[in-house]
């Protein structure tokens, strides 16, 4: 891999930090929370298989990493579609 100049990664950070708050402020909360770990469900991306969902799930994924968040994915392929039973968050 090529080291690239600090300033084109600060650029690059900063773009995603922009996109991954403009599509999921959710997500983004989630993040910047005091848990070192983010739960998602494998259905909040790509349960139907489109290509630009399985890329905004890997740009969530180095988001949550530079908040230094551990990601686990939870859930069943179109669970949620298929009406199954709700994942509940235990705390």
């Amino acid at each position: 891999m090529q080291n690239m100049p600090e300033e084109e990664l600060m650029r690059k950070e900063v773009a995603l930090a922009a996109e991954i708050e403009r599509l999921l402020p959710d997500f983004v909360k989630s993040c910047r929370d005091k848990t070192d770990v983010v739960i998602i469900h494998q259905d909040a991306f790509a349960a139907d298989y489109q290509d630009h969902e399985y890329s905004l799930l890997g740009k969530a994924i180095k988001f949550a990493g530079l908040h230094g968040k551990e990601v686990r994915i939870i859930g069943k392929n179109r669970e949620t579609r298929k009406g199954g039973p709700k994942s509940e968050l235990l705390q």
